[in-house]
């Protein structure tokens, strides 16, 4: 329950009002989108450059979507300001006294977040798909078509990738209250893990843990042709989606226990 007269829906508004008045989080969300637009173009005209030509692109869509990988972190950011930035000024105090129950903030904060990045980011991968596609077509590389199999869901689960991140962010800036840690936190689970796993982890153990890891993980339901080695589709969505709500789950639950 939120304070009397207080709906869930008047919660959202306010996390709605919060996020679009903080301006460095319109500025977030436009770095993510040029990042995966400029990268993908970037990606998209520099394909085909190395020893095996046009024969070394197999997946034109993924090409345009590698700038997925680097706008991660900066979507990720913005999930941690959503929060942590509160607890920075103590306006987390206003807000919980206005909605003592706790949990309506936290899924308040989760639906405006997503309701906001997925779309944004959908868009953004829509436009480099299409202007990356041109600039191959124009090298005389091989291109995809929106129809073609595989590509209208690299598009969606590039958006739901990048939405998933920011939750991920959103959780940890919840859990440390501190945005440097929880920015390094998700710099080393979602960037650094894999390169350290696979320096790290004996090579027997690679191929099978490493899958698990949240940027792997997105790699299974995100990409046209699939490295060997990934989980499936559907298996790569859930071990990705866990990701997400169990660290949402464990932030509930201190949310609702700690002090402010």
């Amino acid at each position: 329950m939120t304070s009397p007269g207080l709906t869930f829906g008047g919660v959202l508004r306010s996390e709605w009002v919060k996020l679009r008045s903080v301006r460095s989080s319109g500025f977030t969300l436009l770095g993510a989108s040029l990042t995966m637009i400029v990268t993908g173009l970037v990606f998209a005209s520099t394909a085909g450059t190395d020893s095996d030509g046009a024969d070394g692109v197999t997946d034109p869509t993924g090409i345009t979507l590698s700038g997925v990988v680097f706008a991660q972190l900066v979507i990720g950011v913005l999930g941690v300001l959503v929060i942590s930035g509160e607890h920075a000024t103590g306006m987390i105090r206003t807000t919980l006294t206005g909605v003592p129950t706790r949990l309506p903030v936290l899924a308040g904060k989760v639906v405006v977040l997503a309701g906001t990045v997925f779309p944004a980011v959908l868009v953004s991968a829509v436009v480099v798909f299409f202007a990356g596609q041109v600039v191959m077509g124009g090298a005389g590389l091989p291109t995809a078509r929106i129809g073609d199999a595989g590509v209208v869901g690299a598009l969606v689960g590039s958006a739901v990738t990048m939405t998933g991140v920011a939750a991920i962010g959103l959780a940890l800036g919840a859990l440390l209250r501190n945005t440097a840690g929880a920015v390094s936190t998700l710099v080393v689970l979602v960037f650094l893990a894999p390169g350290l796993g696979g320096l790290l982890l004996p090579a027997s153990w690679q191929d099978r843990a490493l899958r698990f890891l949240p940027s792997t993980a997105a790699e299974a339901f995100t990409s046209v042709v699939p490295a060997p080695g990934l989980l499936t589709a559907s298996a790569g969505a859930a071990v990705f989606a866990a990701w997400a709500v169990v660290p949402l789950l464990a932030a509930a639950v201190l949310l609702r226990r700690r002090d402010v």
